[in-house]
């Protein structure tokens, strides 16, 4: 009996086996586990998301206005050391033209009590120089009385004694002169204003003396330091427009660059 029971048994295992499976549709697959993608790597700007390059473009440009106003301050810094290099530089002009004018005046010969040197001066025997408005008798020797004065340093002296002068010889040969060092006496005394008013009699009532370009770029100073910066600016400019080739207008073209 057991026999044949496992005969029929191996017997109908073929049969089952042909029997189709049947597919149950809407039947889901089987859920697979899926790895996640590795991280990416933005190796330019143009390959990162928007809100990223934004980011990165505004900084960038921050650090070119930074890089920009760096250089603009070192521009200006190196600017206002060369400014104040030919500032220094005219000073030290100013001074030795002085020093050469008086030093020259000092050791030009005497040909008398009375002798005109360079249209600058006389020179006369030494004198004593008191402040006094007592003056010589002529005018060479008033004028040579009061130019020792000045190249004595006895600058108080020297103005009382050309102040007289300009008075008892208002059309005088050597009155322009006078003027002038007036100018330069009260400029050097920071009598500012008293400087500008003597430069300006020289300049309106002796247009053609020699004096004039010197006078006008030392005005363009007097108003500077008057504060005065247009008024300053424009005698710059006169000097060196009707005296182009003279010492003066060499000077004031430095002088006004400063002032630019």
């Amino acid at each position: 009996m057991a026999l044949r029971c496992l005969v029929l048994l191996l017997m109908s295992t073929p049969l089952l086996a042909a029997v189709p499976v049947e597919e149950r549709g809407g039947a889901e697959p089987a859920t697979t586990t899926r790895m996640a993608p590795p991280p990416r790597v933005y190796n330019t700007p143009q390959d990162e998301p928007p809100r990223q390059a934004s980011g990165l473009a505004e900084l960038f440009n921050e650090l070119q206005l930074l890089r920009g106003e760096v250089q603009e301050l070192r521009g200006l810094t190196e600017e206002q050391a060369y400014r104040i290099k030919q500032l220094e530089a005219k000073q030290d002009e100013q001074y030795r033209d002085i020093d050469g004018r008086l030093a020259a005046l000092a050791t030009a010969p005497r040909s008398g009590p009375a002798a005109v040197v360079s249209g600058d001066g006389a020179e006369s025997a030494p004198r004593t120089i008191t402040r006094s408005t007592n003056i010589p008798g002529n005018e060479k020797d008033a004028y040579a009385a009061a130019f020792d004065a000045m190249k004595a340093r006895q600058f108080d002296a020297s103005i009382d004694q050309f102040g007289v002068f300009v008075q008892t010889y208002p059309n005088g040969e050597l009155t322009p002169n006078a003027f002038y060092w007036l100018g330069e006496l009260h400029l050097a005394k920071s009598d500012t204003e008293q400087a500008r008013q003597a430069f300006a009699q020289l300049i309106n009532l002796y247009p053609d003396h020699q004096k004039v370009p010197d006078a006008m770029y030392k005005m363009g100073v007097v108003y500077h330091r008057l504060g005065d910066r247009t008024r300053a600016l424009e005698y710059l400019q006169r000097v060196r427009s009707a005296h182009p080739g003279s010492s003066a207008a060499g000077l004031a073209e430095t002088y006004a660059a400063e002032l630019e």
